[in-house]
């Protein structure tokens, strides 16, 4: 039932720029992937399919300059620097998982899936798909798609990498009063350290 339900969804994901690979399908903008990942529940039975969706954004400068990848040719969903997984964005944010039984009419899941799909995650991923999409997102979104620090390191790294300082040092000041004398302010000092900054 999954893999059916995966190669059913192909053909509209296409749609939307998105290639498959296994359980995944990956849309390209520059050097940045948007990621769709299908995950099966391990609760899963021969009866009963239960599955999710998670999907992300790669971004390539940040995957170099604080991942330490270089080059990836098709990165995974854990290795995304801004990730969600479908329940975020539904109303009340529950982890939302599809329950498929054997009886079920397949058309109808892929065509719930595919709703979903277009109506959520396509347009959040388009959102964030370049960098300045992810700046914004993190400047602006209440969901993160990461840690509090994760979230600092990657802002501040492409707001220097795109010469905002201003705004960099708006984002510093605001967290380093937020987290004094919490374990995440070290963190931040040597983070700036390590981009080039002083805190």
């Amino acid at each position: 039932m999954f893999k059916n339900i995966i190669k059913e969804l192909s053909p509209f994901l296409k749609q939307f720029d998105f290639v498959k690979k296994g359980n995944d399908f990956y849309k390209v903008a520059d050097k940045n992937y948007g990621i769709i990942n299908f995950q099966k529940g391990r609760d899963s039975t021969e009866d009963v399919l239960k599955f999710t969706i998670n999907f992300g954004v790669y971004s390539n400068v940040l995957g170099e300059l604080v991942n330490g990848f270089h080059n990836l040719n098709k990165p995974e969903i854990g290795q995304c620097q801004w990730e969600a997984r479908i329940g975020s964005f539904m109303s009340g944010s529950p982890d939302f998982w599809w329950s498929v039984n054997t009886a079920d009419n397949l058309d109808k899941v892929v065509s719930d899936v595919s709703t979903d799909v277009q109506n959520i995650i396509v347009p959040e991923l388009n959102r964030r798909l370049s960098d300045d999409g992810l700046i914004n997102s993190w400047i602006n979104d209440h969901y993160a798609g990461t840690t509090e620090i994760g979230k600092f390191k990657y802002l501040t790294t492409l707001l220097k990498v795109k010469g905002d300082f201003r705004t960099l040092n708006q984002v510093v000041e605001a967290f380093m009063q937020q987290t004094k004398g919490k374990p995440n302010a070290i963190r931040a000092v040597e983070h700036l350290k390590e981009i080039g900054i002083n805190s």
